[in-house]
């Protein structure tokens, strides 16, 4: 296996990482009530999966002008909004 295919692995599996500790955070434990889903939640979520999608497209030359737009949408819009 080359590195770069190591790396991509490594970037692809910090999504779904993100995506459960999220889930674990957000509903709380032992006790505690869950929290929901405010704009921080989502704007760390954008966040941490935007950098390591963007990453691997980038390792794999298929970030294009339209994937980076996208990406750039999305975190534009999530970090665009107001709290409360």
């Amino acid at each position: 296996m080359s590195g770069q295919m190591i790396v991509s692995i490594i970037l692809a599996s910090a999504v779904p990482l993100v995506l459960w500790l999220g889930y674990l955070n957000s509903k709380g434990g032992g006790g505690e009530k869950a929290k929901g889903i405010g704009w921080q939640f989502i704007r760390y979520t954008v966040l941490a999966i935007a950098i390591p999608v963007a990453a691997i497209l980038a390792l794999n030359n298929a970030l294009g002008g339209e994937a980076a737009a996208i990406i750039a949408g999305a975190m534009g819009y999530a970090f665009g909004q107001k709290d409360g």
